[in-house]
């Protein structure tokens, strides 16, 4: 398992669309020294053209491979809860409750920690817990459960 660093849920208020949204949640993290916010907030709405990072179950992960993390030193995956569900172009056709954005430091990382947030997401108990909106570190403890639980089948 890819390990990543959690920093504490952010939590949007005034979700409008996935543009409005992007931008609220990289303006509001802690970016690394070294990360362009602005080049951020481009290269995530440019992959949003492409495809839509929402998976279904309310859950959508915005990523990007490349966007200037050459100076990234560990795994990052921000969680923002919206007060205010907002279409995300979902597969289900679902609003999307929660993101996870993923800044990792290598390509084999990304697509390691896009897996195992799309395996959480597959598990109904950790979407409607998602919904509950918990803080750091019952979202990390039940996150460990899962992937164990995951893990020993």
């Amino acid at each position: 398992m890819t390990q990543f660093e959690v920093p504490s849920p952010l939590y949007l208020v005034d979700p409008i669309d996935v543009a409005h949204t992007i931008g609220q949640l990289v303006s509001a993290v802690e970016l690394p020294e070294g990360l362009d916010r602005e080049a951020l907030i481009d290269a995530l709405l440019a992959r949003e053209e492409v495809m839509s990072t929402a998976i279904g179950n309310g859950i959508a992960i915005p990523h990007v491979r490349k966007f200037g993390s050459e100076s990234l030193k560990s795994n990052l995956v921000y969680v923002a809860y919206l007060f205010e569900p907002i279409d995300w172009k979902a597969p289900d056709g679902l609003p999307v409750h929660t993101l996870f954005l993923v800044l990792a430091a290598d390509e084999n990382s990304h697509l390691q920690i896009l897996a195992q947030i799309a395996s959480l997401a597959s598990d109904d108990s950790f979407v409607e817990f998602l919904k509950t909106m918990p803080e750091r570190d019952a979202l990390l403890e039940r996150m460990g459960e899962i992937s164990r639980a995951q893990g020993s089948q």
